[in-house]
């Protein structure tokens, strides 16, 4: 009987030991949004979209910044980045330099999470603790964090072709015709979302996108009757258990809805598992870090409907 028990422990713990290590490598995902399921080369009018979120990126890892390499010859429609860049500020040169390579038709966006505004510092055991399980009650945390000085980020980020959107929007328009509208909410796990002074820019003929770091107070968002919402802050869960799903969210995301499209508030919604873990607890159990592709189509949701 106890040999049994400690064989089984011993299996769940080279289990687990495997998925932690496994979970260092940033995989690629493509999610197909197209009617029909077609793939981008075969719909001219199909939108590619690279989603980047979390990746908490400080000087010690910067080795995480390989999964770009891949990518680099990509030519994207959109690039966005959904908050959480960076840990410290060690890591806002060599991200930037990074970032300045990835190439995107319509332009490079970002919006700021928690972590960008904060930094997450753990002194002893119990401000771990505090920090790791006090996120999920409403600023609690706060208290063992150093506001950081974020004019340093942004300015690295936009001097690099990225462009920062705190309650912002950014209009344009696409080749051969049709408009597109991205909205960048600042963060609401921080209090820094003020979407209503943007509701009176909403054209209503444009392909609409909305930025936002966390999946919270998404409702405050729908006037701008988005096609996609793009966020992440969830880490997929970063610890998840089979069958349930996440220990927790740390936003309005179900635990068994932590990443990947799902429907809040009624908005079509892009969480991303993200790529970082942060320092505080720096492995990921059964949640594997992600860059994501997103193929949508170029038409808003609101002109398909008016033609059918």
């Amino acid at each position: 009987m106890i040999a049994s028990i400690v064989l089984a422990v011993s299996i769940l713990v080279i289990a687990l030991v495997y998925d932690i290590v496994r979970n260092r490598k940033v995989r690629f995902r493509t999610v197909n949004l197209l009617p029909g399921n077609e793939r981008a080369s075969a719909e001219e009018n199909a939108l590619s979209i690279l989603h980047i979120s979390d990746i908490h990126l400080k000087d010690s890892d910067v080795g995480s910044l390989k999964a770009f390499e891949a990518l680099a010859e990509r030519q994207w429609d959109f690039i966005f980045i959904t908050g959480d860049l960076t840990d410290n500020d060690s890591g806002i040169g060599p991200l930037a330099e990074a970032l300045k390579g990835m190439r995107a038709s319509y332009g490079k966006y970002a919006v700021l999470g928690n972590h960008d505004y904060f930094l997450f510092k753990a002194d002893n055991p119990y401000q771990w603790f505090r920090i790791f399980f006090g996120a999920a009650l409403k600023g609690r945390h706060l208290n063992f964090c150093q506001e950081k000085d974020i004019t340093l980020l942004v300015r690295a980020l936009q001097n690099n072709g990225i462009r920062v959107l705190q309650n912002q929007v950014a209009s344009g328009l696409f080749e051969g015709g049709g408009k597109y509208q991205v909205f960048g909410i600042d963060d609401p796990s921080t209090d820094r979302d003020n979407p209503a002074p943007l509701y009176g820019c909403v054209d209503h003929e444009a392909l609409r996108m909305v930025l936002i770091h966390s999946p919270q107070r998404l409702a405050s968002i729908q006037p701008f009757r988005p096609d996609l919402v793009l966020c992440g802050h969830t880490h997929g869960g970063q610890i998840r258990i089979p069958f349930l799903g996440a220990v927790a969210t740390h936003s309005d995301a179900k635990r068994k809805s932590a990443a990947g499209i799902v429907l809040m508030e009624g908005c079509r919604v892009h969480i991303s598992p993200g790529m970082g873990c942060g320092s505080i607890f720096p492995f990921r159990i059964l949640a594997p870090p992600e860059l994501t592709e997103i193929l949508i189509e170029k038409k808003s949701i609101l002109e398909t409907a008016q033609k059918k």
